[in-house]
């Protein structure tokens, strides 16, 4: 008998090195072979029954939850996910894992391309629902880009490239999100392709920009830190925020040193910031992957003492905080804080932030209330608008209370009206930082901002 898979489910065989090949050990579903042999087939089977379409799907911070919780706990998420997307699929639609925490379907014959996204959405609520695996209760959630076929490709390739593209876009929307491939979409996979090759030939490194955005000291007016913020000069394609390459750079293996550039350049400019603003902290954005990254004690500190810094003068930004730590990650935060590096939680107040990483975590050295929570507080209105101006005060003055009792400084991030500064005083936090403070500016730029406003009352 031969191999097949069907519905992602394989069927029994006595060729067992068939077997292997076409089938994932783990989650039992077909492999990307497999996908590449039978999709031609699927795809023609469609025909005039109405449009296939091929979903391309990836976990959300699967990377994360893999370092953090243990292998054995991704492992039996894969394996549980897998699982999943074979219920919800049907019967006649091919399940695929293509690699590490992505996957992908292929559709039978819908009756309308909007069917796809009935799927997307089914497979996304699926996913999601709460998983315990050793006693730990999990949330996974998934990004889903969504390819047509005819519309969006001719060839299994093809489409899978246009569901990939957007993916990204997905992604980019927040976690547990969906996206069809558009024209657009369409077009704009020559200019990713573009951007990862650049990456790839070290291009970006060199090419990096990095804009500073200073903190100032709510009762004394004090700058007493930058954030590092890296912008892309593409000779083409002009200056990129971080959103159109840092994810392109994370998914492609090739974060470390587009990281390592933005330290190395952030730290040689730190010594013209702190001539300016004595005893100021460099905060330089990282993501939760790279916070989890094997070596990364030794290379911070190896960069910063080359550059004649201090690790006291360097504050780690992880822009989600890490909901739960393993021996693995507590021994790292446990070695930058005996070294001196500080994390700083950005988001604090939001749904996703937890106030045990901050008695868990000792390198935690402040948390960065979130810009929407610092707008709702600045916010005018009628009635019910100053009652949810009441709560929101409330609440941040709750968490600033738990902050500062750990001895962890608070910074109202993204203020862009001064005379909120008083109340954000006030309500606990010590330090703002925001439009209403200055935009994020190159380094010449900010040294004259600094000269202009010396001595200079914070306005109030």
């Amino acid at each position: 008998m031969s191999a097949g898979v069907h519905g992602g489910f394989a069927r029994t065989t006595t060729d067992d090195d068939r077997l292997d090949r076409s089938v994932d050990r783990l989650t039992g579903l077909a492999v990307r072979e497999e996908l590449l042999r039978r999709g031609p087939q699927l795809l023609g089977q469609a025909g005039g029954h109405g449009p296939a379409a091929v979903l391309v799907l990836d976990l959300d911070d699967f990377k994360v939850l893999n370092d953090s919780a243990g292998h054995h706990v991704g492992d039996a998420v894969l394996a549980a996910v897998g699982a999943r997307l074979r219920r919800t699929v049907g019967p006649e639609d091919l399940v695929v894992r293509l690699g590490g925490d992505e996957f992908a379907v292929v559709t039978a014959p819908l009756r309308h391309r909007d069917d796809a996204a009935g799927l997307a959405a089914a497979l996304i609520a699926a996913v999601g629902q709460p998983l315990e695996v050793d006693e730990l209760r999990l949330g996974v959630g998934v990004s889903v880009g969504i390819a047509v076929h005819d519309e969006d490709g001719g060839t299994v390739e093809e489409l899978l490239r246009a569901a990939d593209q957007a993916m990204y876009a997905a992604k980019a929307a927040g976690t547990g999100q969906w996206r069809a491939s558009t024209p657009e979409a369409l077009r704009s996979t020559g200019v990713t392709r573009r951007l990862l090759d650049d990456l790839r030939a070290g291009r970006a490194a060199a090419q990096l920009v990095l804009h500073y955005q200073p903190q100032v000291d709510l009762e004394t007016g004090d700058v007493v830190g930058f954030e590092a913020l890296a912008r892309w000069d593409h000779p083409e394609l002009g200056l990129l925020p971080p959103r159109h390459f840092i994810p392109l750079a994370e998914r492609s293996g090739l974060m470390a040193p587009l990281g390592a550039a933005v330290l190395d350049r952030a730290l040689g400019d730190l010594p013209r910031l702190q001539e300016h603003a004595p005893g100021a902290r460099l905060s330089i954005n990282v993501t939760p992957r790279h916070i989890l990254g094997t070596g990364l004690v030794d290379d911070l500190t190896s960069r910063v003492h080359a550059h004649g810094a201090s690790p006291e003068d360097v504050v780690l930004e992880i822009t989600e905080p890490l909901t739960r730590t393993s021996p693995e990650t507590t021994a790292t935060f446990e070695e930058l804080s005996r070294r001196g590096f500080g994390i700083s939680i950005r988001g604090f107040g939001t749904a996703r932030s937890s106030l045990t990483v901050l008695w868990s975590n000792p390198a935690v050295r402040e948390v960065k209330v979130d810009p929407s929570i610092v707008a709702a507080i600045a916010e005018d209105g009628g009635a019910e608008a100053t009652a949810g101006r009441r709560r929101t005060a409330r609440l941040v003055r709750a968490l600033a209370s738990a902050a500062r009792g750990l001895g962890i400084r608070v910074v109202a991030e993204g203020a862009e009206d001064p005379s909120s500064f008083a109340l954000l005083h006030e309500l606990g936090c010590e330090v703002v930082q925001g439009f209403a403070v200055s935009q994020p500016v190159a380094v010449d730029e900010v040294v004259r901002w600094c000269r202009a406003r010396q001595a200079e009352p914070v306005p109030g």
